[in-house]
């Protein structure tokens, strides 16, 4: 049985999620500021019925997003994984959309950078894995025929981020595995 503890701040809520054995057993969003964020960690793990020795591995998005938010869930999740000697994993905000994306094929997918920009990534799926086709891009407008992700109140409340890291972590470990950009783009501040 494996436990896995997933956190977000990158994007315009923060959520927490917990899985075991590729089931979410629990999960919560809650409003910016972030320094809030521990609370809403406390408050999932006491939802999941587990206690933080419990968890197995600790996952993090690494961003697209909000610097700040990145900054803080990295640091968070850093900082629990040596607290409680675990191992901690990092995953993009944009693997966790075509992770939670119900599109076949050959799709794009598209968090928010900011100041109305979009961080902007293909996927397709091929033999039950989710693959990456091209580099990020940053784009001025939103792509035709691509929804936003994670975006305000568009998103249902067990599609946050922190749900799609943990899917990506429990059942597409290659995405983790796969060589990241030279660097995850948050946008300017």
């Amino acid at each position: 049985m494996s436990i896995r503890l997933g956190i977000d701040a990158s994007q315009s809520v923060a959520s927490c999620a917990i899985s075991r054995d590729a089931e979410i057993i629990a999960y919560g969003t809650i409003e910016k500021p972030i320094e809030n964020f521990p609370i809403l960690i406390r408050d999932v793990v006491a939802r999941a019925g587990i206690c933080l020795n419990d968890v197995d591995e600790i996952v993090v998005c690494i961003g697209p997003g909000s610097r700040m938010g990145v900054r803080t869930a990295v640091v968070t999740g850093n900082a629990m994984a040596l607290a409680l000697n675990k191992p901690v994993s990092g995953v993009l905000s944009t693997d966790a959309a075509a992770i939670l994306s119900k599109s076949d094929g050959t799709y794009q997918v598209a968090v928010s950078a900011g100041r109305r920009r979009w961080f902007v990534e293909s996927y397709r799926w091929q033999d039950g894995k989710l693959n990456r086709l091209d580099t990020m891009d940053l784009a001025d407008e939103l792509p035709e025929n691509t929804s936003p992700s994670f975006y305000g109140d568009k998103s249902a409340e067990n599609e946050n981020c922190a749900y799609g890291i943990l899917l990506a972590a429990e059942q597409q470990r290659h995405l983790i595995l796969q060589p990241m950009r030279d660097e995850v783009r948050p946008y300017e501040e």
